[in-house]
């Protein structure tokens, strides 16, 4: 909060997990300012089809990166669930799907630890 400056807007994004904070509201009334919600997939299809329009080439061209937290090879499914629902982590949890065709690979560059 201490870097929301007066008339400022604090967004909340998403959250599928669920995650829950405390907020001291005083410390909005003060500033002026407020706080707004948003999720994606609540909007329109318009919408959502424009964000996807206009991310994707900024993810193919390195712009932004997500933020993926941990991998898990398909087989391990249950493990990735129980991990979401359990650690509520900071960041995508990804399954990976692995053919027969393709050899497993040590580090994917997803800057995270298996």
């Amino acid at each position: 909060m201490s870097s929301l400056g007066p008339g400022g807007v604090l967004l909340t994004l998403g959250y599928s997990a669920g995650r829950k904070t405390t907020i001291d509201v005083t410390d909005l009334i003060w500033k002026g300012a407020r706080m707004a919600g948003f999720s994606l997939f609540a909007q329109s299809p318009t919408a959502v089809a424009t964000a996807w329009r206009d991310i994707i080439p900024l993810i193919v061209g390195g712009k932004v990166e997500p933020i993926v937290e941990r991998v898990y090879p398909l087989g391990q499914a249950s493990e990735a669930l129980h991990h979401l629902m359990k650690d509520r982590p900071f960041g995508k949890v990804v399954l990976e799907r692995i053919s027969k065709y393709q050899q497993p690979s040590a580090s994917r560059g997803h800057g995270c630890g298996h």
